[in-house]
This record gives structure tokens, C-alpha cells and sequence, in this order.
């Protein structure tokens, strides 16, 4: 069976009181576990370069590092697949940002989109196989949803790729990208355990800076999809 991992952490907040005006998911994606792996091993061999370097011994998070550390970090999976989501909270409609329930949910489309997204790509380029079981496995910083969300996401990326879904407003129908089996897993980490979120606090911070600091250059990223909502 094949198996995808997608890893996700955010920047910025989504709140109409954020003074910079964007949101970003960012996440890498592994089309097998050995990847991940071979990934994994060289960012935590940098991590703890760092940490000796600095003296320290807690988690390390772009906050507070300096640009060159979040470089090295960036570039060391920079070649991997990834992906991001921008948020322009300025043309967010006002009821999605007025409970914390209506933004989880917001969150939730807009990361099944962008896993849609991006799986879509893969199949294009022959990464993955359409026409086989897929198991797609999806871990996001813990702190990004309600205690309800699992199941949500869980099921709405499944239903989505395996069985396409109708949009009854406009009378459309939006095919399934597989004529296989689907299974989705999601699991919502601590980041401090969890290298690839991680990293992914990396790529979402320095999406966030080209952003805030009108520096489009940092968003020339290898083998990265990018989608902007709304």
C-alpha cells in the first residue's frame, strides 16, 4: 500500500487583531517512510548542532533564533516536498473569525485543501498511483485545533479523495482523486517531541517573514505548492 505523511505547524494568528494580516499553515509531505526518516535524521543532527552552539537544551523554534540558524534549518530540507496555505485575513468573512469553533473549521478546509492540493500534484507527476490504496497519514501541532477536530479533518479529507464531494450551491460535483481505497490518520503532536513539526514551524515562519517584510524572494521554494484563501 502506498503511504503519504504530511506534517503541518501555523504562523501568525488567525484574528481579525492580527496587525500583519496573514495566517500561514506550512507542512512538508513524505512519499515513504524511509524518506521521512532520512529527513528526520539530518534536521535533528542540525538541531543539536545548534543547541551546543547556543548552550541550550529546550526545543528549538524560529522564535527567538537568529536568521542565520533558521536558514540552516530551512535549508537542510529545503529539496523535500512541501507546502503551505496563506491566509488573507483581511477578506476572511467576519462570522468565520467570530468563534473559536468557526475557525477551527476554516483551519480544517484549508488544510484538506491544501492536502488536496498537493496530493493532486504527486499524482501528476507520478509520484503516487491513483488507481491504488493509499493510506495518508497527517500530523499537525497539537495546539492548531479543538479536541473535535480529529475526527473532522479525518473524515473530510477521506470522503473528498475517495468518494469526491457535490457542492450543491453551484450544482457542480468534484470528482475523487483515487478509484482506490483511502485511509486517512491523524494525529495531533507535541511539537517538542516531534522533529518535523518542527520543522515546519521553520518553513512557516520564514513563509510569514516574506510576507510581513514584503520579501517575496524567501518564498522560492523547490517542489513547494502554494495556495492563498480565500
Amino acid at each position: 500500500m502506498q503511504e503519504v505523511y504530511f506534517f503541518f505547524d501555523d504562523s501568525g494568528v488567525l484574528h481579525k487583531n492580527n496587525k500583519t494580516g496573514i495566517f500561514v499553515y506550512a507542512g512538508y509531505v513524505f512519499e515513504s517512510r524511509l524518506d521521512l526518516d532520512n529527513a528526520k535524521r539530518k534536521y535533528k543532527a542540525l538541531v543539536n548542532e545548534i543547541r551546543a552552539a547556543l548552550g541550550r537544551t529546550d526545543e528549538i523554534k524560529a522564535f527567538g533564533l537568529s536568521n542565520n540558524h533558521k536558514r540552516a534549518l530551512y535549508n537542510v530540507l529545503r529539496n523535500e516536498e512541501s507546502l503551505s496555505v496563506v491566509v488573507n485575513i483581511n477578506k476572511v468573512y467576519t462570522s468565520i473569525l467570530s468563534s473559536s469553533k468557526s475557525i477551527c473549521r476554516y483551519k480544517d478546509y484549508i488544510m484538506k485543501r491544501a492536502i488536496k492540493s498537493k496530493i493532486r500534484d504527486l499524482i501528476d507527476k507520478q509520484i503516487l498511483d491513483s488507481q491504488q490504496d493509499i493510506t495518508i497519514r497527517i500530523s499537525v501541532d497539537e495546539q492548531l485545533t479543538s479536541t473535535d477536530g480529529i475526527y473532522g479533518l479525518k473524515e473530510t479529507v477521506k470522503e473528498e479523495l475517495q468518494n469526491g464531494i457535490a457542492n450543491y450551491d453551484y450544482g457542480t460535483f468534484h470528482e475523487p482523486l483515487f478509484s482506490s481505497n483511502v485511509h486517512v490518520d491523524v494525529r495531533y503532536c507535541e511539537s517538542k517531541s516531534n522533529y518535523m513539526i518542527q520543522a515546519c514551524d521553520i518553513l512557516a515562519n520564514r513563509i510569514y517573514t516574506s510576507y510581513r517584510d514584503k520579501n517575496p524572494n524567501l518564498r522560492n521554494i523547490p517542489n513547494h505548492k502554494n495556495l492563498t484563501f480565500p
